[in-house]
């Protein structure tokens, strides 16, 4: 119902194959992790020893995650189409204390521009300026960030913006939030057109891209145990720098107009300071 054939392979691979880290473990949270590349990140870091905290939007797909993976240590639930619920979980994030990683790979698809706004843009911003930051954080952006626009009219009426302009906003996120806190490690990463529910979206029978590249960047971050793994502030894609970015990415005077167009729109500012 809610898993590619695919993704379900790739669990039972992970439960046969991956072995637990030897060395220091991580408290994680991962957003949107009851299916897909969220899901497959949650197992592959349950299995290597870690401590995980899933998403999911409600009580039914947390308990699907609870029975997927008996490992986690809890499980938050909060639809991200509703900014009241985002504003709710960030509070249930908080109680449960600090993290070391969060992973903001939730994200929504072939829905009204509205949705897309609230779901991949402004709900991403409200969990980033709420929470309290973890050492590292991870944004879930795609390729088609490069057809994006900030679209800020639109973000500071609530109007609504495309798939491709919501990618563009989490990875200007992440790189605004590498420049504001450089004490952190915060990264955009693109998992690629990849064999999951989303990818295989309107009919699609296949897909480009490696199913396990596609989450490992975000392990791999998460983990940072690894030679190259420390980089912070960039756009990264099957853990190498990706070349291909929209120059609105990496421009400060940009995010800076993001930045002042969602906390006109949700009345809260991002912290200059972690």
């Amino acid at each position: 119902m809610y898993n590619t054939e695919q993704v379900a392979d790739e669990m039972v691979w992970i439960d046969e194959n991956v072995q637990p880290l030897d060395g220091a473990t991580k408290r994680i949270l991962i957003t949107g992790s009851t299916a897909g590349a969220g899901q497959l990140a949650a197992a592959h870091l349950l299995k290597r020893g870690h401590t995980v905290v899933a998403h999911a939007r409600n009580e039914q797909r947390a308990a699907d995650v609870r029975r997927d993976l008996p490992g986690l240590e809890d499980v938050v639930t909060g639809d991200l189409l509703d900014l009241d619920q985002t504003r709710a979980l960030a509070e249930q994030i908080n109680a449960l204390g600090e993290f070391d990683v969060i992973v903001h790979n939730a994200g929504e698809y072939g829905l009204p521009d509205g949705d897309l706004l609230n779901s991949n843009s402004l709900s991403p911003y409200l969990l980033t300026a709420l929470v309290t930051p973890p050492r590292q954080l991870t944004y879930l952006s795609s390729d088609l960030h490069l057809g994006g626009a900030l679209r800020l009219d639109e973000v500071r009426s609530g109007g609504g913006i495309g798939y491709g302009d919501s990618k563009l906003h989490m990875a200007m996120i992440a790189t605004a939030a590498a420049h504001l806190w450089p004490d952190r490690q915060v990264n955009a990463v693109a998992p690629g057109w990849i064999p999951t529910l989303m990818g295989l979206h309107n009919g699609n029978t296949s897909t480009p891209d490696s199913l396990r590249d596609g989450y490992m960047t975000q392990v791999w971050l998460a983990e940072g145990v690894e030679p190259g793994s420390d980089v912070t502030g960039e756009f990264l894609f099957h853990q190498q720098i990706e070349t291909r970015v929209n120059e609105l990415v990496h421009d400060t005077q940009a995010q800076d107009r993001l930045l002042a167009a969602y906390a006109e729109q949700t009345g809260v500012a991002f912290p200059a300071e972690s």
